[in-house]
């Protein structure tokens, strides 16, 4: 609760807060016309992934504001208060796992999207596998996810707005108003908009976690170095503890200061790796899909990874700074929201620790809304373009623009649903959530990193797999974690996981034994390519029935065979290729558990402190296996920032080797142009069409395909040949071909 006298800051802050927005929405909303206005995107590409050209400060701050949501801010706080103490560094762990996948598989899906025009999160699982059962097995796997998603975002904001105003727990009229303002805002300017308050939002919570710590140690005159273990209100955070908020609370009405909080460290500790591996499947919630395929180029990404890199040490250590100083401050009171308790002993403070601790309450919000907007335009975006466009596959990208909005509402309704009935709290959501997404991983990885045709998955195999475990997910946790009384330290998303592969495996073992499907070398004419057209699409999996195989003219008029995936990256750093790499990278997260003795020191039972013949050994006021765990974090954090450093800025073209040796044709990288020319669900692209014939055509004149001519008269034709792979020179004959070929169409 935040007290009325502070409340005023609160009433200047929220509405200027608003108001800013505002005009984020009406600046998107003018971008996205003139978009349009310039014939430079279709209505889908201008909407779902604000024209591609995000720049360098605009990725970064909406990467960031979506990753960093309002558990960041209020639920890392709550959760060090209430339970976990300094065990609530396991965040440091689970977000270098997010930033291992989300830059270990980046890189290949926006090169695949750049020779493919993959637009939708689902795109790539469809060009990859051409089968309908793999494809909307991934949708469930993303959609569901992500609603439960926004509708835990609904609940915070609940929580959060009654709280800071003082109304009554179940008034819901002001989430129902935010969620209402984060729609139009949606509808008005698309990705555009969402990432322009995003970036507005990373501000703010940029400052708030930066002020908070210091105005706190320097005006409140307590920080991890004043803590005595002694006298610490709570002396069991001390020890490895990861009691549960219900269990602890129930502890403290109980038998608070009369008996010694005991936790089986062997099975907390396996809790604390299992959480910090499942961030890696972070990469597979479709909101941060689209931050890859909107940013403009590498570098974009670039700044994006390292954003979320280096916001993990002033993000997830300031949360468990609130809130275990957060003890010392409150004396370790039972109080229903920690965050809000200390932002208010802040306010207490006056002068510019009070306006701190407003900005900071208005941060909380802003990071809850810059998560719950990416949310739903990423819905919007998947059950527009992969459900419903499929079904009404000649209309007009403006037409379908429409119809997102009418399922970006419905995705706001169904969240507000979920939110305001469910009862158990947002981390329940999402304990359910993230093991749900986490069984979309290994397809993504399959498809990403098989090295050819032979050792390749048959989708079948993925989709029984993947479905398999989330029925698994399910059972597992309203059958034993959710309904036990002391559940047995499993997470369902890493179990569930293991299960799938193991699953997966089986069942692709028995596919070749018994000789079913094997993947096809041959070329198979489809129906949707022209069959006037030498160009054919090759079934990997051919032995299926017709309506397993989705529409694929869209992507090009060949296979994106596994051999084509790791052929177009050739020249490119990328680190989850090399393995040594991966398997470094997960040492370092894994060494981040404590890995210590169980309730170490002991406390006294007839005290409730520790001996003072054995007390607790600290560094710098924390526990020792904490420090450990922040000077440990090193490792990761060096190794990814490296790789990071060693990822160019765009993808590497050697025009000397096109000049000499040639270039696949279907290697070659969209133009933004290209890209924005989307007229129907699944027409051919006419102007990478042509560009890819001249290619060709040129590529023959010159005899590439035999040994490489170095006759002075084949020069100019040689540069010609590079400029058509730039695409620098012959946008205007590209455009002219494209025409003449949509009016022969007609």
């Amino acid at each position: 609760m935040v007290a009325e006298e502070h409340q005023i800051g609160l009433y200047i802050s929220i509405p200027v807060y608003f108001c800013v927005l505002g005009g984020c929405a009406f600046w998107a909303n003018r971008r996205m016309a003139k978009m349009e206005h310039d014939n430079v995107n279709d209505k889908l590409t201008a909407h779902y992934l604000g024209g591609r050209d995000f720049g360098v400060f605009l990725t970064a701050g909406t990467v960031f504001a979506s990753l960093f949501s309002g558990y960041t801010v209020i639920g890392v706080p709550n959760e060090a208060y209430n339970s976990k103490g300094w065990s609530s560094l396991r965040w440091l762990g689970f977000i270098w796992g997010v930033v291992f996948g989300y830059l270990g598989t980046g890189i290949r899906l926006r090169k695949s999207s750049n020779i493919r025009n993959h637009q939708s999160p689902v795109d790539f699982i469809t060009d990859r596998y051409q089968s309908q059962l793999l494809r909307y097995t991934t949708v469930f796997l993303q959609v569901v996810p992500a609603v439960i998603y926004l509708a835990a975002q609904v609940a915070a904001i609940r929580s959060t707005f009654n709280a800071m105003f003082e109304l009554d727990a179940g008034t819901v009229y002001p989430v129902i108003i935010i969620m209402l303002v984060i729609l139009i805002f949606e509808w008005l300017g698309g990705l555009s908009c969402v990432a322009a308050t995003d970036s507005l939002q990373a501000l703010v919570m940029f400052f708030s976690f930066v002020a908070v710590p210091s105005v706190i140690a320097s005006r409140l005159g307590v920080g991890w170095k004043d803590l005595d273990p002694s006298s610490y209100p709570r002396p069991e955070y001390y020890q490895v503890s990861m009691q549960s908020v219900v269990s602890f609370l129930a502890w403290l009405h109980r038998n608070r200061g009369s008996c010694i909080v005991k936790t089986p460290t062997k099975e907390t500790q396996w809790d604390f790796w299992q959480f910090s591996l499942s961030g890696f499947a972070f990469f597979t919630l479709p909101h941060l899909m689209q931050r890859t395929y909107a940013a403009n180029d590498l570098g974009s990404l670039r700044a994006g990874y390292t954003a979320m890199t280096l916001a993990n040490w002033f993000t997830m250590p300031v949360g468990c700074f609130i809130g275990t100083v957060g003890v010392q401050l409150l004396n370790g009171e039972s109080v229903p929201s920690p965050f809000s308790a200390v932002m208010e002993t802040l306010m207490d403070a006056g002068g510019f620790a009070k306006v701190v601790g407003v900005i900071a309450a208005t941060a909380s919000l802003a990071a809850i809304m810059s998560t719950a907007d990416s949310l739903v335009i990423a819905i919007s975006q998947l059950v527009t373009v992969e459900i419903a466009y499929p079904l009404w596959p000649k209309a007009s990208p403006k037409k379908m623009g429409w119809l997102g909005r009418i399922v970006s509402l419905l995705a706001v309704v169904v969240a507000l649903l979920i939110g305001l009935i469910w009862k158990d709290g947002i981390s329940a959501l999402g304990a359910i959530q993230f093991p749900i997404s986490t069984q979309a991983v290994p397809t993504f990885l399959f498809g990403l990193f098989t090295r050819s045709s032979k050792t390749d998955i048959h989708p079948w195999c993925l989709s029984a797999g993947a479905l398999s475990a989330t029925v698994y997910v399910f059972a597992i946790y309203f059958g034993h974690i959710k309904s036990a009384a002391s559940p047995r330290p499993i997470n369902a998303g890493i179990t569930a996981f293991a299960l799938q592969l193991a699953l997966i495996s089986f069942l692709e073992g028995m596919r070749r034994l018994l000789g079913i499907s094997q993947s096809s070398s041959s070329k198979e004419p489809r129906e949707d390519i022209d069959e006037q057209s030498p160009n054919t699409i090759v079934l990997l999996y051919p032995e299926r029935p017709a309506w397993d195989v989705p529409k694929l003219k869209r992507f090009g008029a060949h296979t994106l065979s596994p051999e084509k995936v790791w052929k177009s990256m050739e020249g490119v750093h990328e680190p989850m290729a090399n393995l040594s790499w991966s398997i470094l990278m997960l040492t370092f997260i894994s060494l981040l558990t404590p890995l210590v003795a169980e309730n170490q020191p002991p406390i006294d039972e007839t005290t409730g402190t520790f001996s003072s013949f054995a007390p607790p050994a600290t560094v710098g006021g924390i526990p020792w296996w904490a420090a450990k765990i922040l000077i440990i974090s090193l490792l990761p954090c060096l190794l990814l920032l490296d790789a990071i450093w060693k990822t160019p800025n765009h993808f590497p073209v050697d025009e000397k080797r096109i000049e000499q040796e040639g270039i696949d044709p279907d290697l070659v990288e969209l133009t933004l142009y290209e890209k924005g020319r989307r007229t129907s669900y699944d027409e051919q692209n006419l102007l990478v069409c042509s560009r890819r014939s001249m290619i060709s055509t040129s590529m023959k004149n010159l005899g590439l395909d035999k040994l490489p001519s170095e006759d002075l008269e084949s020069t100019a034709s040689r540069r010609r040949l590079s400029a058509l792979v730039l695409a620098a020179s012959a946008q205007h004959q590209l455009e002219d071909l494209a025409e003449e070929g949509e009016s022969e169409a007609v």
